[in-house]
Protein backbone atom coordinates (compact mmCIF):
# COMPACT_ATOMS: atom_id res chain seq x y z
CA UNK A 1 0.00 0.00 0.00
CA UNK A 2 1.58 3.88 -0.78
CA UNK A 3 2.64 5.68 1.41
CA UNK A 4 0.36 8.62 3.02
CA UNK A 5 1.00 11.86 2.96
CA UNK A 6 -0.74 12.09 6.45
CA UNK A 7 -0.07 9.92 9.92
CA UNK A 8 -2.62 7.80 10.16
CA UNK A 9 -0.06 5.75 12.08
CA UNK A 10 0.15 7.87 15.15
CA UNK A 11 -4.44 7.15 15.53
CA UNK A 12 -5.49 4.92 18.37
CA UNK A 13 -7.89 3.56 16.06
CA UNK A 14 -5.08 1.54 14.28
CA UNK A 15 -4.71 -0.55 17.27
CA UNK A 16 -8.14 -1.80 17.94
CA UNK A 17 -9.99 -0.99 14.58
CA UNK A 18 -8.90 -4.15 12.96
CA UNK A 19 -10.10 -6.38 15.48
CA UNK A 20 -13.84 -4.30 15.89
CA UNK A 21 -14.20 -4.98 11.70
CA UNK A 22 -12.59 -8.57 11.84
CA UNK A 23 -14.79 -9.77 14.39
CA UNK A 24 -17.78 -8.23 12.53
CA UNK A 25 -16.98 -9.72 9.26
CA UNK A 26 -16.17 -12.93 10.94
CA UNK A 27 -19.75 -13.19 12.33
CA UNK A 28 -21.23 -12.13 8.82
CA UNK A 29 -19.31 -14.44 7.12
CA UNK A 30 -20.32 -17.56 9.64
CA UNK A 31 -24.04 -15.99 8.87
CA UNK A 32 -23.96 -16.13 4.80
CA UNK A 33 -21.69 -19.47 5.18
CA UNK A 34 -24.94 -20.88 7.40
CA UNK A 35 -26.96 -19.18 4.77
CA UNK A 36 -25.58 -20.87 1.59
CA UNK A 37 -26.01 -24.09 3.51
CA UNK A 38 -29.59 -23.79 4.33
CA UNK A 39 -30.40 -22.68 1.11
CA UNK A 40 -28.98 -25.81 -0.76
CA UNK A 41 -30.05 -28.25 1.81
CA UNK A 42 -33.70 -26.77 1.50
CA UNK A 43 -33.24 -27.57 -2.32
CA UNK A 44 -32.22 -30.60 -1.89
CA UNK A 45 -34.78 -31.58 0.28
CA UNK A 46 -37.99 -30.17 -1.45
CA UNK A 47 -36.44 -32.34 -4.62
CA UNK A 48 -36.16 -34.93 -2.84
CA UNK A 49 -39.77 -34.94 -1.50
CA UNK A 50 -41.29 -33.00 -4.30
CA UNK A 51 -41.80 -35.92 -7.09
CA UNK A 52 -42.33 -38.53 -4.60
CA UNK A 53 -44.76 -40.18 -1.66
CA UNK A 54 -44.88 -43.32 0.61
CA UNK A 55 -47.79 -45.80 1.31
CA UNK A 56 -47.71 -47.25 4.80
CA UNK A 57 -49.07 -50.71 5.14
CA UNK A 58 -50.44 -51.75 8.64
CA UNK A 59 -48.35 -53.83 10.45
CA UNK A 60 -49.88 -57.33 12.05
CA UNK A 61 -51.79 -58.33 8.41
CA UNK A 62 -52.42 -61.37 7.42
CA UNK A 63 -51.25 -62.85 4.05
CA UNK A 64 -48.85 -59.69 3.89
CA UNK A 65 -46.59 -60.58 0.83
CA UNK A 66 -49.67 -61.34 -1.43
CA UNK A 67 -51.13 -58.33 -0.71
CA UNK A 68 -48.45 -56.30 -0.86
CA UNK A 69 -47.67 -57.32 -3.77
CA UNK A 70 -50.99 -56.59 -5.14
CA UNK A 71 -50.73 -53.02 -4.03
CA UNK A 72 -47.05 -52.84 -5.93
CA UNK A 73 -49.11 -53.71 -9.00
CA UNK A 74 -51.57 -51.29 -8.34
CA UNK A 75 -49.19 -48.41 -7.97
CA UNK A 76 -47.12 -49.79 -10.89
CA UNK A 77 -49.89 -49.66 -13.28
CA UNK A 78 -50.54 -46.34 -12.36
CA UNK A 79 -49.91 -43.51 -15.13
CA UNK A 80 -47.05 -41.32 -14.01
CA UNK A 81 -45.38 -43.67 -11.39
CA UNK A 82 -42.00 -44.34 -12.72
CA UNK A 83 -40.88 -46.60 -9.86
CA UNK A 84 -41.88 -48.36 -6.55
CA UNK A 85 -39.58 -50.06 -3.91
CA UNK A 86 -39.92 -51.08 -0.36
CA UNK A 87 -38.02 -49.09 2.62
CA UNK A 88 -36.06 -51.64 4.68
CA UNK A 89 -36.25 -52.71 8.24
CA UNK A 90 -32.83 -51.27 8.78
CA UNK A 91 -33.76 -47.70 6.99
CA UNK A 92 -37.07 -47.41 8.58
CA UNK A 93 -35.59 -48.04 12.38
CA UNK A 94 -33.01 -45.53 11.82
CA UNK A 95 -35.26 -42.75 10.78
CA UNK A 96 -37.32 -43.36 13.65
CA UNK A 97 -33.87 -43.44 16.24
CA UNK A 98 -34.03 -39.51 16.10
CA UNK A 99 -37.52 -39.63 17.49
CA UNK A 100 -37.47 -42.24 20.26
CA UNK A 101 -34.08 -42.19 20.62
CA UNK A 102 -30.58 -44.26 19.62
CA UNK A 103 -30.85 -46.34 22.99
CA UNK A 104 -34.24 -47.40 22.60
CA UNK A 105 -34.69 -51.17 20.97
CA UNK A 106 -37.19 -51.08 18.06
CA UNK A 107 -36.99 -55.23 17.61
CA UNK A 108 -40.12 -55.82 19.16
CA UNK A 109 -41.91 -52.46 18.12
CA UNK A 110 -44.30 -53.46 15.43
CA UNK A 111 -43.49 -50.74 12.52
CA UNK A 112 -45.81 -50.45 9.29
CA UNK A 113 -44.14 -51.42 5.71
CA UNK A 114 -43.41 -48.30 3.59
CA UNK A 115 -43.14 -48.61 0.25
CA UNK A 116 -41.25 -45.45 -1.33
CA UNK A 117 -42.77 -44.45 -4.17
CA UNK A 118 -41.36 -42.16 -7.02
CA UNK A 119 -43.12 -40.35 -9.52
CA UNK A 120 -42.19 -39.05 -13.34
CA UNK A 121 -41.17 -35.37 -13.49
CA UNK A 122 -44.13 -33.82 -15.08
CA UNK A 123 -46.50 -36.21 -13.86
CA UNK A 124 -49.92 -35.45 -11.64
CA UNK A 125 -50.80 -38.47 -9.84
CA UNK A 126 -54.63 -38.37 -8.18
CA UNK A 127 -53.43 -39.46 -4.57
CA UNK A 128 -57.21 -39.34 -3.37
CA UNK A 129 -58.32 -42.04 -6.16
CA UNK A 130 -55.27 -43.70 -5.52
CA UNK A 131 -55.83 -44.05 -1.87
CA UNK A 132 -59.25 -45.42 -2.39
CA UNK A 133 -57.84 -48.20 -4.95
CA UNK A 134 -55.60 -49.50 -2.59
CA UNK A 135 -57.75 -49.27 0.20
CA UNK A 136 -59.94 -51.55 -1.38
CA UNK A 137 -56.91 -54.33 -1.29
CA UNK A 138 -55.55 -53.30 2.25
CA UNK A 139 -57.76 -51.34 4.85
CA UNK A 140 -56.24 -48.96 6.83
CA UNK A 141 -53.19 -48.07 4.16
CA UNK A 142 -51.98 -44.77 3.88
CA UNK A 143 -50.22 -42.52 1.41
CA UNK A 144 -48.29 -39.79 2.78
CA UNK A 145 -47.27 -36.54 0.16
CA UNK A 146 -45.13 -35.14 2.38
CA UNK A 147 -47.21 -32.01 0.91
CA UNK A 148 -47.73 -30.12 4.27
CA UNK A 149 -44.58 -31.09 5.43
CA UNK A 150 -42.83 -29.50 2.32
CA UNK A 151 -44.47 -26.37 2.71
CA UNK A 152 -43.55 -25.61 6.00
CA UNK A 153 -40.50 -26.44 5.77
CA UNK A 154 -39.88 -24.39 2.83
CA UNK A 155 -41.40 -21.53 4.62
CA UNK A 156 -39.35 -22.29 7.59
CA UNK A 157 -36.06 -22.67 5.64
CA UNK A 158 -36.77 -19.34 3.14
CA UNK A 159 -37.15 -17.90 6.77
CA UNK A 160 -33.91 -18.35 8.03
CA UNK A 161 -32.54 -17.83 4.88
CA UNK A 162 -33.81 -14.07 4.94
CA UNK A 163 -33.03 -13.93 8.61
CA UNK A 164 -29.37 -14.44 8.22
CA UNK A 165 -28.98 -11.91 4.85
CA UNK A 166 -30.61 -9.78 6.78
CA UNK A 167 -28.51 -10.22 9.83
CA UNK A 168 -25.18 -10.18 8.08
CA UNK A 169 -26.71 -6.80 6.17
CA UNK A 170 -27.07 -5.05 9.19
CA UNK A 171 -23.31 -6.24 10.22
CA UNK A 172 -22.00 -4.63 6.56
CA UNK A 173 -23.58 -1.72 7.02
CA UNK A 174 -22.53 -1.26 10.73
CA UNK A 175 -18.70 -1.46 9.34
CA UNK A 176 -19.86 1.21 7.14
CA UNK A 177 -20.77 3.65 9.85
CA UNK A 178 -17.90 2.36 11.41
CA UNK A 179 -15.86 3.57 8.71
CA UNK A 180 -17.10 7.21 8.08
CA UNK A 181 -17.09 7.75 11.85
CA UNK A 182 -13.85 6.58 12.36
CA UNK A 183 -12.88 9.11 8.70
CA UNK A 184 -14.54 11.56 10.22
CA UNK A 185 -12.41 11.56 13.75
CA UNK A 186 -9.07 11.31 11.88
CA UNK A 187 -10.01 14.10 9.63
CA UNK A 188 -10.55 16.63 12.64
CA UNK A 189 -7.42 15.09 14.36
CA UNK A 190 -5.51 15.56 10.74
CA UNK A 191 -6.67 18.90 10.92
CA UNK A 192 -3.40 20.54 10.98
CA UNK A 193 -1.66 18.55 8.14
CA UNK A 194 -4.91 18.39 5.81
CA UNK A 195 -4.66 22.78 5.89
CA UNK A 196 -1.01 22.48 5.24
CA UNK A 197 -2.00 20.37 2.09
CA UNK A 198 -4.33 22.32 1.04
CA UNK A 199 -2.14 24.82 1.34
CA UNK A 200 0.41 24.00 -0.99
CA UNK A 201 -2.13 23.12 -3.81
CA UNK A 202 -3.46 19.30 -3.02
CA UNK A 203 -7.02 19.08 -3.42
CA UNK A 204 -9.65 17.64 -1.36
CA UNK A 205 -9.44 14.30 -3.99
CA UNK A 206 -5.95 13.65 -3.13
CA UNK A 207 -6.90 13.85 0.49
CA UNK A 208 -9.44 12.08 -0.36
CA UNK A 209 -7.32 9.02 -1.29
CA UNK A 210 -5.29 9.42 1.35
CA UNK A 211 -8.59 8.29 4.03
CA UNK A 212 -9.63 5.99 1.17
CA UNK A 213 -6.03 3.77 1.31
CA UNK A 214 -5.83 4.57 5.18
CA UNK A 215 -9.49 2.82 4.95
CA UNK A 216 -9.46 0.46 2.77
CA UNK A 217 -5.68 -1.20 4.34
CA UNK A 218 -7.46 -1.28 8.00
CA UNK A 219 -10.32 -3.19 6.64
CA UNK A 220 -8.30 -5.90 4.64
CA UNK A 221 -5.72 -6.03 7.80
CA UNK A 222 -9.45 -7.28 9.89
CA UNK A 223 -11.71 -8.69 6.97
CA UNK A 224 -8.63 -11.42 6.30
CA UNK A 225 -8.56 -12.82 9.80
CA UNK A 226 -12.07 -12.85 10.23
CA UNK A 227 -12.56 -14.67 7.58
CA UNK A 228 -10.15 -17.14 7.99
CA UNK A 229 -11.31 -17.50 11.70
CA UNK A 230 -15.11 -17.99 10.30
CA UNK A 231 -14.42 -20.54 7.91
CA UNK A 232 -12.60 -22.59 10.53
CA UNK A 233 -15.13 -22.25 13.12
CA UNK A 234 -17.49 -22.79 10.40
CA UNK A 235 -15.58 -26.14 9.53
CA UNK A 236 -15.03 -26.97 12.74
CA UNK A 237 -18.88 -26.97 13.52
CA UNK A 238 -19.40 -29.17 10.46
CA UNK A 239 -16.96 -31.78 11.66
CA UNK A 240 -18.69 -31.84 14.83
CA UNK A 241 -22.13 -31.77 12.83
CA UNK A 242 -21.13 -34.90 10.90
CA UNK A 243 -20.32 -36.35 14.16
CA UNK A 244 -23.60 -36.45 15.50
CA UNK A 245 -24.60 -39.00 12.41
CA UNK A 246 -27.91 -37.48 12.36
CA UNK A 247 -29.44 -37.31 8.66
CA UNK A 248 -32.14 -34.76 10.39
CA UNK A 249 -29.71 -32.13 10.69
CA UNK A 250 -28.28 -30.47 7.64
CA UNK A 251 -23.75 -30.63 6.85
CA UNK A 252 -22.42 -27.87 7.52
CA UNK A 253 -19.23 -29.08 5.17
CA UNK A 254 -17.39 -26.67 3.37
CA UNK A 255 -17.67 -26.68 -0.15
CA UNK A 256 -16.56 -24.20 -3.36
CA UNK A 257 -19.68 -21.47 -2.78
CA UNK A 258 -18.22 -21.36 0.52
CA UNK A 259 -14.33 -20.76 -0.10
CA UNK A 260 -15.35 -18.69 -2.95
CA UNK A 261 -18.01 -16.21 -0.39
CA UNK A 262 -14.84 -16.18 2.23
CA UNK A 263 -12.33 -14.94 -0.20
CA UNK A 264 -14.69 -12.49 -1.92
CA UNK A 265 -15.83 -10.61 1.19
CA UNK A 266 -13.12 -8.90 2.20
CA UNK A 267 -12.44 -7.67 -1.13
CA UNK A 268 -16.22 -6.52 -0.93
CA UNK A 269 -15.60 -5.08 2.52
CA UNK A 270 -12.62 -2.93 1.20
CA UNK A 271 -14.61 -1.45 -2.14
CA UNK A 272 -17.32 -0.25 0.47
CA UNK A 273 -14.79 0.57 2.86
CA UNK A 274 -12.83 3.00 0.23
CA UNK A 275 -16.84 4.27 -1.57
CA UNK A 276 -17.55 5.26 2.30
CA UNK A 277 -13.97 6.98 3.25
CA UNK A 278 -14.32 8.86 -0.06
CA UNK A 279 -18.06 10.13 0.41
CA UNK A 280 -17.34 10.67 4.32
CA UNK A 281 -14.36 12.62 4.10
CA UNK A 282 -15.53 14.60 0.68
CA UNK A 283 -18.54 15.66 2.41
CA UNK A 284 -16.47 16.98 5.13
CA UNK A 285 -13.73 18.67 3.27
CA UNK A 286 -16.53 20.74 1.61
CA UNK A 287 -17.51 21.81 4.57
CA UNK A 288 -14.78 23.18 5.73
CA UNK A 289 -12.47 21.96 8.86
Amino acid sequence: MKKTDIPFSTDDSHAFLPWVIGIMVGLAGLLLCLGLTVDGWMVERHQNYEKRFTVNIPAGLDDLDKKMKVVTEVLQATKGISSVSQVGKDKLQDMLKPWIGRNSSLENLPLPTVLDVTMDNNAIVNLGELQTKLAIVISGIEIDSHEQWVANFSDFSATLSYLVIILAVLIISGLSLTIAFTSRAALKLHARTINLLHSIGAEDRYISRQFQRDACRLTLYGTVPGCIAAGLIYWATGLYMKSLGSSMLPSLAMHLPHFVLLLALPLACAAIAWITARYSVLQQLQHKL
